[in-house]
């Protein structure tokens, strides 16, 4: 789709700018044509009131290229790009504590303008409302890998200060995160800082996107990982936006308890990268196994936050959930992409491999998967030393494929990657 599409979200100086929560550089959130929005008497037909979406574009512009390797392609998209991460960082920093924050100007605008877009979702301990501007932790994940990853795109592009700007940016951000937001007494990471810059100490599955990111410090996931995956947390069926321990928490509440599959995609590919693959099947096979119960196979928007057991043996659907669900449907192949370890890298004509493959799942085949000009089937199966191989059945075009942990990796030895080298030269690799 992103072929198709050009790059026309960037906000223009307006009449409307406060109305619609609009500013030069923020990405659009969304665009309503009923007839409200259609009158004008809601901000909705051209709506900009997020955070989330002017640092997923970078992110997305960067993983277009890691498939493609296409200047062409992706270069309309690196300017509107910058001018995204550009408006993070002038207009969301309204403390200037380094750190993102949303607070609405539109007097119909939303109220939560992270992820979480619900006017309830973001809670004290004790269930009360957070006042704005609020920091999300995982705003500050999205913003870390947006600019990580366009940093690459850019040096790339022969646009080094650029490139080296946004990486130290990033760096930055990462070392002041962990300071600000890393709940000792918890083992967890702060749902968000409030306006006095104080941890809202709630535990929902905001924390987990700071694995996704590859914000969290190494040291400090294995504690994360434990507490995502607590009873009150993790319901069987996937983790809980709220914990059930909350006095907020409600099982039918769109963001304060119910689980969303999207949120387990980058989920898994963060816990991947941290090296915790025991981690990365459990987050698998509670999505599958819920697609598994529905029609079609399809994950629902979001289900009910009930724990799998015998009074719920099945993962009820939150009343007004889409589907099928464009978000939730990212999730399947982003699973996908953790337990095999697929990491394209388009500009060298390279894909990276790194199976995982759990019992439950012993052998799958990607058929004609294409990276940059080449397209690729490969068969992963388990050993029966419980290791996983594969073999390239059918390879057109240029492409190198090589067994090595993501290049992306936060945890893999100089060890590891030679001796999958070595294993990558074994015949059919």
């Amino acid at each position: 789709p992103m072929k198709a599409a050009r790059p026309r979200s960037i906000a223009a100086i307006s009449p409307n700018t406060i109305w619609r929560d609009e500013q030069p550089g923020r990405m659009l959130h969304e665009a309503h044509t009923g007839p409200l929005a259609s009158l004008n008497y809601t901000p909705k037909a051209r709506y900009y009131g997020s955070i989330t979406t002017s640092g997923f574009y970078p992110f997305v512009a960067a993983q277009l290229w890691h498939w493609t390797g296409d200047k062409n392609l992706v270069r309309p998209y690196v300017d509107p790009a910058i001018a995204a991460l550009k408006w993070l960082d002038a207009f969301c920093d309204h403390d200037k504590d380094g750190f993102c924050e949303y607070k609405t100007r539109s007097e119909l605008g939303l109220e939560n303008q992270a992820w979480k877009d619900s006017s309830d979702a973001i809670v004290y301990e004790d269930g009360s409302q957070v006042p704005k501007p609020i920091a999300t932790c995982e705003e500050q994940g999205i913003v870390y890998a947006a600019k990580m990853n366009l940093a690459e795109v850019l040096w790339w592009f022969d646009r080094g200060d650029e490139a080296k700007y946004l990486y130290q940016s990033a760096k930055e951000l990462k070392k002041r995160f962990s300071e600000a937001f890393w709940m000792e007494s918890e083992g967890f990471f702060a749902m968000a800082l409030d306006p006095d810059r104080r941890q809202v100490s709630s535990i929902g599955s905001n924390a987990l996107h700071c694995v996704a990111t590859g914000i969290a410090d190494t040291a400090l996931v294995p504690r994360t990982l434990k507490r995502l995956f607590a009873e009150d947390m993790f319901t069987g069926w996937g983790v809980r936006t709220l914990s059930s321990q909350h006095p907020a928490f409600n099982p039918y509440s769109y963001h304060r308890g119910t689980v969303w599959p999207v949120e387990h995609g980058p989920f898994a590919i963060g816990a991947y990268r941290y090296g915790c693959h025991d981690h990365v099947e459990r987050v698998c096979r509670s999505q599958f196994e819920t697609a598994a119960l529905f029609d079609f196979f399809r994950l629902p928007e979001c289900i009910a936050g009930h724990q799998r057991d015998q009074d719920h043996p099945f993962p009820a659907v939150y009343p007004a959930a889409n589907s099928p669900q464009a978000w939730s449907t990212t999730t399947v192949y982003t699973l996908l992409q953790a337990l095999l370890g697929l990491q394209p890298f388009a500009p060298l004509r390279m894909l990276f491999v790194d199976p995982h493959l759990p019992a439950w799942l012993p052998e799958i085949t990607i058929s004609d998967l294409r990276v940059a000009n080449a397209i690729v089937t490969i068969r992963f199966f388990r050993k029966s030393n419980g290791s996983s191989d594969y073999k390239v059945l059918e390879k057109r075009g240029w492409l190198h494929v090589v067994r090595q942990p993501s290049p992306w990796s936060l945890t893999a030895s100089y060890g590891e990657r030679a001796k999958d080298i070595l294993m990558g030269l074994a015949p059919g690799h």
